[in-house]
């Protein structure tokens, strides 16, 4: 597949824009209220789900699904205010959620979270890391040291922490994890070498893990270009329309966090009991 000048720079883009949580510089879209009641006898009754990053985007989305389906949600995000708000938008349609300000950086700060949610609702069933971080295109000669280091710290080593400190937990209950990578960690892409590599580590992790951990599901997706707020921000910084953002994918639309959402809960579902191990590509038919 041959690829002019616009179309590789458009590639790039569509590898970055994976990215699933926000940081506190992006222009998050306010959170809106679920619309449907939640089911308390739902596919996920009397389970209970710890996601990282759930303020916003995928998380967030993901959060409201599983709690429609009668999970007890126990998220983190560093901005407190959206966190209160995804946890009030919840429980107003009958779903029991909790958030907890945590940075996924921070060892001390993800161990506090795991522990709370297991101390509030006595176990833990399903995980779902999910944040992470992205900065604007740069070569690598050009790349900040510290902006590298936040990628891996946050979309790589946040990953690792999250696992180090549920595992112990999950298997007491035969649980899932779900970790959240990107198209951007399957294949090279030019400019984005911190976030990319971050991302393929997050791949790899997650085939280790599952190695490890026989008694446990461990998968990983890999979001292609979805609708979030992370979308605007990456056509303006790429400089590329929506039209030349999603040409090289099949399907020529972006994705919905709702289409990321359904893998994510039929992966932690009994539906999935022999998938571990394994990488889900959300991205419209890859490209190519």
């Amino acid at each position: 597949m041959s690829f002019s000048r616009r179309n590789i720079i458009a590639s790039g883009a569509a590898g970055l824009v994976g990215a699933i949580a926000l940081t506190q510089k992006s222009e998050a879209k306010p959170a809106s209220a679920p619309q449907a009641i939640a089911n308390s006898q739902g596919t996920f009754a009397n389970k209970v789900v710890l996601i990282t990053g759930a303020t916003s985007g995928i998380g967030k989305t993901t959060a409201e699904m599983f709690a429609k389906q009668g999970a007890k949600v126990f998220f983190c995000g560093r901005r407190e205010n959206l966190g209160k708000q995804v946890e009030s938008n919840i429980r107003s349609t009958g779903g029991e959620a909790t958030y907890m300000k945590a940075d996924v950086r921070n060892a001390e700060e993800v161990k506090a979270f795991v522990e709370a949610c297991v101390a509030k609702y006595g176990q833990l069933d399903i995980a779902f890391n999910n944040a992470g971080v992205d900065y604007p295109p740069q070569p690598i000669a050009n790349t900040l040291i510290a902006e590298f280091d936040d990628l891996m710290n946050t979309n790589a080593r946040g990953v690792f922490l999250g696992m180090k400190y549920e595992i112990p937990h999950l298997l007491k209950t035969n649980g899932a994890i779900i970790n959240v990578a990107s198209i951007g960690g399957e294949r090279a892409f030019p400019n984005i070498v911190g976030y990319g590599t971050s991302k393929a580590a997050v791949i790899h992790m997650t085939k280790m893990a599952a190695q490890e951990y026989g008694k446990l599901r461990i998968n990983v997706v890999s979001p292609g270009a979805i609708e979030t707020a992370m979308l605007d921000r990456v056509k303006r910084d790429w400089k590329v329309s929506e039209e030349q953002l999603v040409a090289p994918y099949p399907m020529k639309r972006v994705g919905t966090p709702e289409e990321v959402a359904n893998l994510v809960l039929w992966l932690a579902s009994d539906a999935a009991s022999y998938v571990s191990g394994a990488q889900f590509s959300v991205d419209g038919g890859g490209l190519g």
